[in-house]
């Protein structure tokens, strides 16, 4: 049986390989020793995604979230911040979210801050 570390980085590749499609620059910033696996995007505004099996440390609030031990997709409102959890089985759902979110902050001022992909990670 395949380990959720090497699960999740495929889920990771395929939802990085459906938004290159859509023109969105995404990124496996992290494959942690636990498991999880963290997507950045080169525009910050995009926010970022954790993927795993486990709550996440309590001071980070990944906006996207893929979840394997969840059941039900749900927007969360966490002291303010709306924080999307998806289960593993429906990772897909993100996509369109993800596309809706790139032609939103299209109208938004430039954000002062940019990620460059590290030569390392491309």
């Amino acid at each position: 049986m395949q380990s959720n570390k090497n699960r999740f980085e495929n889920i990771a590749k395929k939802i990085i390989a459906m938004l290159d499609e859509n023109n969105i620059k995404a990124y496996i910033w992290c494959v942690a020793t636990t498991g999880s696996v963290y997507i950045r995007f080169e525009d910050n505004r995009m926010c970022s995604i954790r993927i795993g099996d486990h709550n996440g440390k309590e001071k980070l609030k990944y906006k996207y979230n893929i979840r394997s031990d969840i059941k039900t997709i749900k927007w969360i409102n966490d002291d303010g911040i709306w924080r999307l959890f998806i289960p593993e089985h429906k990772w897909k759902e993100i996509i369109p979210v993800l596309i809706k979110r790139n032609q939103d902050i299209q109208s938004w001022e430039p954000s002062k801050y940019k990620y460059n992909i590290p030569t390392f990670k491309q």
